[in-house]
């Protein structure tokens, strides 16, 4: 019996919830009345300014995003490593080699302003070493590529 006195007394309340919540739905389109997209996009200027777009620039930002992403997760995994198989073997490490010759400008920025073991990408993209010489340090390579690849 109480139920049903507590019951009753809901349904006021839910259909007001209701119609407050059905007011208040939004549909996608419900932005084109105050955004002004429409007349934006069809705008004949802004139509060939985005055609003149070079796309490559999207390629360049996009490979440098996927640099750092990797080198950011590349340095996390390796930062207490002693290992060179370890370090040059990780996933991340591995992607950056990967993307080749359009990695080498992220790399040399990099490493010149802050000499690591990212240097080691330079020997394998390049299939070679900068020095013979056996006292060289990870510093000394850095800069030995950078001068190399800077000229």
């Amino acid at each position: 019996m109480q139920l049903v006195k507590l019951s009753n007394k809901l349904k006021p309340l839910t259909l007001a919830v209701g119609l407050f919540s059905a007011a208040t739905t939004l549909a996608y389109s419900d932005l084109d009345n105050y955004s002004g997209i429409l007349t934006i996009t069809s705008n004949n200027r802004t139509s060939e300014y985005i055609k003149s777009v070079d796309r490559s620039d999207a390629t360049v930002l996009f490979k440098k995003f996927r640099f750092q992403n990797h080198l950011i997760n590349w340095e996390k995994e390796t930062i207490f490593l002693s290992s060179p198989k370890a370090i040059i073997e990780n996933d991340d490490f591995q992607a950056i080699v990967a993307m080749g010759h359009s990695a080498v400008p992220y790399i040399i920025e990099e490493i010149e302003n802050k000499p690591s073991t990212l240097v080691w990408a330079l020997n394998l993209i390049y299939n070679r070493k900068i020095t013979t010489n056996q006292n060289a340090t990870i510093t000394d390579a850095c800069k030995l590529w950078v001068k190399e690849l800077k000229k």
